[in-house]
């Protein structure tokens, strides 16, 4: 037996109900006492969280500087990479008070611009796949964001060294 198609009185109800139910939602956890946790720091469980991603950081953008030193032509490419991992670092290492940014030694790359930029790209994915899995794990809904951003960011400047890595210039410098 075939299903009832809805009717118009079913699919009105059912868009006005909507917002109600998703308006019954919260993001964030229950706020605790006002003086026990400052407001602007995620929850204690986050902070080791934020420390992680914080050194996945730091690996990728060693991994950076390692190929603008290797071959600096790459420079213009990898310096909005660059910019924007400096900017996550200076988010992030706000959020916990305790969060050191820690040092990290550059790899030695090859000199071949291919080889590099494959290195890079693999590092990038590296860090996108460690931040995607802190943004589910977090338990401040503020944190999940900011690392949702991040995600996006990683994921945006690795389509665009994919197309730098198979693009027919950059076969030819390699």
């Amino acid at each position: 037996m075939p299903a009832r198609p809805l009717t118009r009185r079913t699919t009105v109800g059912a868009a006005l109900a909507a917002p109600l139910v998703l308006a019954a939602c919260d993001i964030d956890p229950p706020r605790r006492d006002a003086g026990s946790v400052d407001a602007d720091q995620p929850p204690p469980e986050d902070s080791e969280l934020v420390a992680g991603v914080v050194a996945a950081l730091v690996r990728a953008r060693s991994v950076l500087e390692a190929a603008t030193l290797a071959v600096p032509g790459l420079t213009p490419l990898l310096a909005p990479v660059a910019t924007a991992h400096t900017a996550q670092l200076d988010v992030l290492a706000t959020a916990v008070a305790d969060t050191d940014v820690p040092a990290s030694d550059p790899p030695v790359l090859p000199a071949a611009p291919r080889r590099a930029l494959t290195a890079v790209r693999r590092s990038e994915q590296r860090l996108l796949r460690e931040v995607r899995r802190a943004c589910l794990v977090a338990a401040s809904g503020d944190l999940a964001r900011v690392l949702a951003s991040v995600a996006a960011s990683t994921a945006q400047h690795s389509a665009v060294l994919a197309d730098a890595t198979t693009s027919p210039a950059s076969a030819e410098a390699g």
